[in-house]
């Protein structure tokens, strides 16, 4: 970072002692000139956070490093995760006495269940005491090393690969407005006193697709700027201003991402910090400053600096080319949903002379009485309690057959669907597909003993028009358009 030359005019007298000279300049160290060492305090908090994000890179249950490769990085994942998500089981039930759903690892779209906060606190602790151990281990066998700054390089090329990977990835999501989409029929029809916080947050964002777009694009170009090392720490500092924003989201709106927000934040910050002293030097002193962080680990080899280069590069190719490609095949197929809407798309009540089975089970176990069908394959379900839950409703037009699963977690169910009328709907539960043999010499098991369920469901009317679907945007409002 160098500041930018001031061109004085002629007539201005120019103090010498304004002019900089070129010895003046700070430059970095070369290649012959011994790094300065760290200090003791340096040295421990460097060993616990590289402990601490080194878990956050590989092992976090929220999403890792992993994730970038199809199916295999599933399978490595889940065999990292075992030893941790065990302990974490282990610690809530013995520890902290908890009982029920809490007590247990299980299937949500929640990052922030009480396995995921006691896992968190289980990698903190392992990342304060492996760093105590670790310079308590250093100091009786009285080693002699100064620094770890190849150490530190490889954590923060690892790290901002990973935060660049999350940044984009949360970004296309509302680049192709998926993540909050436009208030459904659902939540079109529910008081404003009864929603969640979380849910009129994510309503007043889909309400406006230019907005989502908007900060999507944000959250894009930080993720560019992360994979690029000359523009890495632009890419740190634009990406902590933009996860400030998505943090007080999360904990001001009860978003359930709190935990992986936060950390990812922390990750931005941790990578613009060895930076911090130039960028206050530049920006407060307006003194001339070069930064001095590592963006990549040094490798003597030739061999070794392409295979970083490749990394960077897979990674920039698989989610700026790979990633924005399946968006836009899966944005095409909303599209066509949206231009021939299914017959089923409406709120529909569940008859009370048929009990509630299958799909209609919300993950707590209590019965469904409400079905709300959206153009595209969102829906949500309404308990007995009053509780909406999204649910995801898929239409086979070949099989005449919809596949209804609550909340995307319980198993799927499969129904014949038929209309009596248009106001009148009749699902039958459809058997699942026989079991598959083993191999060629063990038959197949005996497919369990399946009664189909027959379920009806009356239509429930709706507004046909919403005015805030339909306010639109207006230059010149002679009123304050508030009602």
């Amino acid at each position: 970072m160098e500041l930018p030359g001031i061109t004085t005019p002629a007539e201005s007298p120019v103090d010498a002692s304004d002019t900089l000279v070129p010895s003046e300049l700070p430059t970095p160290l070369s290649a012959n000139t011994a790094p300065a060492p760290w200090s003791p305090v340096t040295h421990l908090g460097f060993r616990i956070a590289f402990l601490y994000f080194f878990c956050f890179i590989f092992l976090d249950s929220n999403g890792t490093l992993f994730g970038a490769f199809p199916v295999v990085g599933d399978w490595i994942q889940d065999k990292l995760d075992w030893p941790f998500n065990h302990l974490s089981e282990f610690a809530g039930q013995h520890l902290f006495h908890l009982t029920g759903i809490a007590a247990h690892w299980h299937a949500s779209e929640s990052g922030d269940t009480t396995m995921n906060w006691i896992q968190n606190g289980l990698l903190l602790t392992f990342a304060l005491a492996g760093g105590i151990l670790w310079t308590l281990i250093a100091h009786l066998r009285n080693n002699r090393r100064t620094e770890y700054r190849t150490l530190h390089a490889w954590l923060r090329f690892f790290l901002r690969l990973t935060c660049g990977m999350f940044m984009v990835t949360y970004g296309l999501a509302k680049v192709f407005p998926f993540q909050m989409p436009s208030p459904s029929i659902a939540i079109l029809n529910e008081p404003a006193g009864n929603m969640s916080p979380m849910t009129f947050l994510w309503n007043l964002i889909g309400l406006s697709p230019v907005y989502e777009i908007i900060c999507g694009s944000a959250e894009v170009l930080g993720g560019i700027l992360l994979f690029y090392r000359r523009t890495a720490l632009a890419g740190a500092l634009f990406s902590t201003f933009v996860i400030t924003n998505v943090v007080l989201y999360n904990f001001c709106y009860d978003v359930p991402v709190k935990l992986f927000a936060a950390n990812l934040l922390l990750g931005c910050i941790f990578l613009a910090l060895p930076d911090s002293v130039a960028l206050c030097r530049f920006f407060w002193s307006h003194t001339p400053a070069v930064p001095t962080a590592a963006w990549v680990p040094p490798a003597s080899r030739r061999a070794g600096r392409i295979a970083i280069l490749v990394t960077e590069i897979i990674f920039a190719a698989a989610f700026l080319v790979v990633r924005p490609i399946f968006m836009t095949i899966g944005w095409h197929h909303l599209q066509v949903a949206l231009r021939t809407p299914s017959p089923l798309v409406g709120a529909w009540h569940l008859d009370a002379t048929h009990p509630a089975s299958g799909a209609f089970i919300d993950p707590e176990g209590v019965p469904v009485t409400d079905l709300y069908v959206a153009p595209s394959s969102r829906a949500y379900t309404r308990s007995t309690d009053g509780e909406l839950w999204l649910s995801n409703v898929n239409l086979d037009p070949k099989k005449h057959t919809v596949r209804i699963n609550c909340y995307f977690i319980s198993d799927p169910t499969n129904y014949a669907w038929q209309l009596s009328d248009p106001d009148h709907l009749i699902l039958t539960s459809v058997p699942p597909e026989a079991p598959k043999p083993d191999s060629k010499d063990k038959p197949a098991k005996p497919a369990a003993p399946f009664t189909p369920a027959v379920l009806t469901l009356t239509r429930t009317p709706t507004p046909a028009h919403y005015p805030l679907l339909e306010r639109g945007f207006h230059f010149i409002s002679e009123w304050r358009y508030e009602r």
